[in-house]
């Protein structure tokens, strides 16, 4: 019985799904018969069932659609050689092979093979000829199918692009063949390779004048014979080394549209000892050949590409978990007063943090903006707060700390700077603060705010910089509010502040998320540009 199936290449290699029994189902979902881990891929995507020895594929009402050959479906039965797409047309292409010799080629090599025997049978009628050779065309059919079944087996790039230049050099007869890859800047060699086998590496004799025309034209540029091609007369490097035939095939990308295909790679072939004697239907042999590795090597890139990306989102989610952890997850408490925190970064992963440490004879708290936003902020950020935490733990003098952090930013040379503000405070009420080219802090009691004004250098500019403490006292239920910059420099539509002000009167009576909540209704629906951090420490008396 005829076996039907699904494959498709990804970063770890090529996979090939039996449809066995009569129904299977395809998802993100664990215990799906097929898992793809694509975020656009529903947990319960879509399922291919079996009616009557035709397989129909059915989507599960997923939010981002199903595909087959580039056309959104609910319902269509599968015919060998359709490409099926589940969640995105970028997605990895899932290829259906139905029969025993279906699973030599996938999709476009099959289409392909097709319309050459249509070229092919059309080239013999102009040629005078009733029909094809049975011999020849049935020769011509085989190697492409041998072709289709060595491009296939590749599951890395490497691999692909072997079994290209072993094709291409058995198809032309020539003595040697590179690959070339675009970097995103020039074309690299990928691989070379000569007729007996040899693994060959870049050299001068290679035509770059040749390879230069290809990419200009994005044309395939061949030459049969030198010796008689009145446009080499010029090409001092071809004549000098002796070559005698030329061809240069681009590799493109597939993309919908009918525009020219965008460049990835090329084929260059070459030959010195005799001119190359090739039919139009060996041009087109050899277009159809580079076409289908074009797609396989797209394939493979697009899904190492998507793998990367994949761990990058991975290693930046657990780098959140991490530097999330690294906050008090649950703030201590002790008798003489509340605590309140909130850091809510611009990207996954931010700049901002707060720290709370709780001593014999008082409580210190913390907040700290470190210069920029994203990954490198944060991973100053956290070495900060190892910093900090450890210092404040050992009971260090506030102006001894920020000389610390300062001399660590500055001589490690580390491209961050950073303001802060710490403050102690004593079961009676009195309170010790540094403040770091920091916002104020603003304290609340009933309708009264008032800001503590004294600052100091930021942390991290000049390396010889001091720093002083300064005094104050909070009374029975007044509130201390600490903040960073990206609270009091938010912007609305129209590039207005939130400002000092606003915090101030968003501050009277009312908790950090309300406060938060304030910030975000005035810069809807603008993005926020910066990380937000808020803490609360109020002073309810000696107990």
């Amino acid at each position: 019985m005829p076996t039907a199936a699904l494959s498709y290449i990804d970063s770890s290699g090529r996979h090939t799904v039996v449809l066995s029994g009569d129904s299977t189902t395809l998802g993100r979902l664990t215990g799906q018969d097929l898992v793809l881990n694509d975020p656009l891929v529903s947990r319960r995507h879509a399922v291919i069932v079996q009616q009557n020895g035709a397989f129909v594929v059915i989507d599960q009402n997923s939010t981002h659609g199903t595909f087959v050959n580039g056309n959104r479906v609910e319902r269509a039965e599968l015919l060998p050689g359709d490409e099926l797409h589940l969640g995105s047309l970028k997605g990895v292409p899932l290829h259906f092979h139905h029969g025993s010799d279906d699973v030599a080629a996938d999709g476009p090599f099959r289409s392909s093979y097709g319309e050459l025997l249509a070229t092919f049978r059309r080239l013999r009628e102009k040629q005078g000829e009733k029909s094809a050779p049975a011999a020849t065309e049935m020769e011509r059919l085989k190697f492409l199918l041998d072709a289709a079944r060595k491009l296939n087996e590749g599951s890395a790039v490497n691999e692909i692009l072997g079994a290209l230049l072993q094709l291409t050099l058995e198809l032309t007869g020539v003595e040697r063949g590179f690959v070339f890859l675009h970097d995103g800047k020039s074309m690299r060699l990928a691989q070379g390779l000569a007729a007996d086998g040899t693994v060959l590496e870049e050299d001068s004799t290679i035509s770059r004048r040749a390879i230069q025309k290809a990419i200009e034209s994005n044309q395939k540029f061949s030459i049969s014979d030198t010796l008689q091609d009145a446009r080499i007369s010029e090409w001092s490097s071809v004549i000098i080394n002796r070559i005698r035939s030329i061809y240069c095939i681009p590799l493109r990308k597939r993309i919908s549209t009918h525009s020219q295909e965008p460049l990835f790679g090329l084929l260059y072939l070459d030959n010195k000892v005799e001119p190359g004697e090739f039919s139009e239907l060996d041009h087109q042999l050899l277009d159809t050949i580079a076409n289908e590795a074009a797609a396989l090597i797209e394939n493979v890139l697009l899904a190492q590409s998507e793998f990367k990306a994949r761990q990058a989102r991975e290693e930046l989610a657990i780098a959140a978990r991490i530097h999330s952890g690294l906050m008090s997850a649950s703030l201590p408490t002790v008798p003489y007063a509340t605590l309140a925190a909130r850091s809510v970064p611009c990207y996954e992963i931010g700049g901002d943090f707060y720290d709370v440490v709780v001593l014999d004879d008082s409580v210190c708290a913390a907040v700290v903006d470190v210069s920029g936003k994203g990954i490198t902020a944060a991973i100053v950020a956290a070495t900060m707060q190892g910093i900090l935490h450890a210092q404040l733990s050992a009971r260090q003098a506030l102006p001894q700390i920020a000389s610390l952090v300062n001399e660590f930013l500055c001589t490690r040379n580390v491209g961050k700077y950073a303001t802060m503000v710490v403050v102690r405070l004593f079961p009676d009420g009195r309170i010790e603060y540094l403040n770091c080219g920091h916002i104020h802090p603003i304290a609340i009691l009933g309708s009264e705010v008032r800001q503590l004004q004294e600052g100091g250098l930021i942390v991290g500019l000049i390396p010889d910089a001091t720093y002083t403490s300064a005094h104050d006292r909070l009374r029975p239920g007044e509130r201390l509010l600490l903040t960073t910059d990206g609270v009091t420099e938010t912007e609305n539509a129209s590039g207005d502040l939130f400002g000092a002000a606003e915090l101030c009167n968003a501050a009277l009576n009312q908790d950090i998320e309300k406060i938060l909540d304030a910030v975000v209704q005035f810069r809807t629906p603008a993005e926020a540009l910066d990380d937000c951090t808020l803490l609360e420490l109020r002073y309810t008396g000696r107990p």
